[in-house]
Formats: structure tokens, sequence, C-alpha cells
């Protein structure tokens, strides 16, 4: 599965399909993807429909692509005695890690007159509703302990403008103070 083929498809408004319909193919790595698009593109003709020549591409899938806010690469398997030499591996894309990052920041932003705990109530259910998107994606624990240390900082960072503090914030952390207030945490 070393060659994939990644199309978007853009429509005329003739189209019966949806504006943002996408399409990957995975193919076999000795099946040639030229051929397999001149096939797609004879297809879709055929329909009234054409591909978007900047947005299609061919990858390998040793190098991975980004699919609607995930990413997938083909990977090793780890244990040495699988039957199994490969498998497709999933995580949030680096677009979507900067964008809910984004997303902490405006909720968070400058308003210095909201206690802690309210604060907690608004971005909870941002970071719930990123993670119940990103649910099948959550073998990547590296990379939800970053965005959880992310997400405990700025809220260090809220506290000490919010008092001035100069132990950037976390004299007034103690302990699990945020878990307590129930601060939501990726797995």
């Amino acid at each position: 599965m070393s060659g994939d083929v990644h199309v978007r498809i853009c429509e005329r408004l003739e189209g019966r399909f949806l504006r943002a319909t996408r399409l990957v193919i995975l193919l076999h790595p000795k099946t040639d993807p030229q051929w397999i698009l001149t096939q797609i593109r004879a297809m879709l003709g055929r329909l009234g429909l054409e591909l978007h020549p900047e947005k299609t591409r061919v990858t390998k899938a040793k190098d991975g692509f980004d699919f609607l806010g995930v990413h997938l690469r083909l990977c090793r398997v780890r244990k040495p005695k699988a039957k199994l030499k490969h498998s497709c591996r999933i995580w949030p894309s680096e677009r979507s890690m900067q964008r809910i990052r984004q997303k902490v920041r405006g909720v968070i932003g400058r308003r210095f007159s909201i206690k802690l705990d309210e604060m907690i109530k608004e971005l909870n259910p941002v970071l719930r509703g990123w993670s119940n998107y990103h649910t099948r994606a959550l073998g990547e624990g590296k990379r939800f302990r970053k965005l959880n240390a992310f997400v405990r900082e700025r809220l260090r960072i809220f506290l000490k403008r919010k008092y001035s503090d100069q132990t950037r914030g976390s004299r007034r952390l103690h302990g699990n103070l945020m878990v307590r207030l129930g601060l939501f945490q990726f797995a």
C-alpha cells in the first residue's frame, strides 16, 4: 500500500454530490496510480464532474497525508513477531492541533474579570468537542499530553496576568486544582 491517490472532487452546479466531496483511494504498491487517475477522470467526466487539479495528489502511504483534520500514515508494527509488518496509524493533523490551540487562546483571551472555574466551564465544551471528533486518534498519547500541558500553561498565564503574580500563576495552582475544578483532560 505504498501508493495512495488523494482526490478532492470539484463539482459543477449540475452535480448531485455535495460541494465538499472528498475521495481517498488506497492502492496496492504495484498498481499504477496514473492509470487509476485517468479512469477516475473518465468516470467523473461521464457524470459531468471533474477533479480539481491543484487539490488532487498522489502520495505514498509511508509519507502520510492529511484528510479531514487527521493525519494518516503507514508505519511499521513495533512488535518483533507480529503477523502484520505495517499498519495505518492516525493522529490529529498539525493544522488541526494549531486550530485547537488558537481556539483555546480565543476562549481564555484577556477576560480577567472571570473566575478560574467559570473559565474552565467555558473551555470544557471546546476541548470535549475537539476530543470527540478525534476519538479514533487517541492512540497518539504524546500529542494529547502536549495539548493538556498547553491548556494548563495558558490557564497559568491567565492567572498570572489576572493577579499580577510573578510565579507565572503556579502559586495559585497547587496540587490538582484544575482537575478538581473539572478541567477536561485528553486521554
